[in-house]
């Protein structure tokens, strides 16, 4: 299942603090206008489908559903950009990255069901209760960790896709295409 919220947006750091918060301090030739942050969240909800014999033995399958959505999506404009047509430029490039979370982890929920299905259509044996219950949650978590791993190296590859030479060139095409502004005394 996959759960949206909306960005919030934030223009009150420089492009400065914004090239430091982005990780790209060394490159003195590029401003950072704009930046989006997501922090991805997967929620579980795990049950345990238990069948006890008289004595003890245990068949354990687990149901678990996963909500994928974010626990954080801001979206930082550089406070230098004052200008309206320069600001919705970098926010239209950073709402691409916005998109992109989101077409991921909607997707990503979606392929997540049949691989956890199968994972867990066959129930493992366990000598007590105990046992099994102590197992649900590692269980669960060896066979979702890989497939999270993959979604988020499938929408970081996307997002350098997104940040790319010749994306950042039109980007900075149509800032030149913009009016300048005009102070009238």
């Amino acid at each position: 299942m996959y759960a949206d919220s909306a960005p919030t947006y934030n223009s009150s750091y420089t492009t400065k603090s914004l090239q430091s918060r982005s990780g790209k301090n060394q490159d003195a030739h590029h401003s950072i206008y704009g930046l989006t942050h997501a922090e991805p969240s997967f929620r579980l909800e795990i049950q345990s489908r238990l069948i006890v014999s008289p004595d003890g033995q245990t068949c354990m399958a687990p149901d678990v559903s996963v909500k994928l959505g974010f626990s954080a999506m801001r979206v930082y404009l550089a406070k230098e950009l004052q200008d309206d047509c320069k600001k919705n430029i970098v926010r239209e490039h950073e709402l691409e990255h916005v998109s992109t979370w989101r077409s991921h982890c909607r997707i990503g929920a979606r392929m997540l069901e049949e691989p956890l299905r199968t994972a867990f259509s066959q129930p493992r044996h366990y000598t007590s209760e105990k046992l099994a219950q102590a197992d649900l949650k590692p269980w669960v978590e060896d066979v979702l960790k890989p497939l999270q791993h993959s979604l988020v190296n499938s929408v970081m590859t996307a997002q350098r896709a997104i940040d790319s030479p010749a994306s950042y060139e039109r980007v900075k095409q149509r800032l030149r295409a913009c009016p300048a502004l005009r102070h009238d005394s």
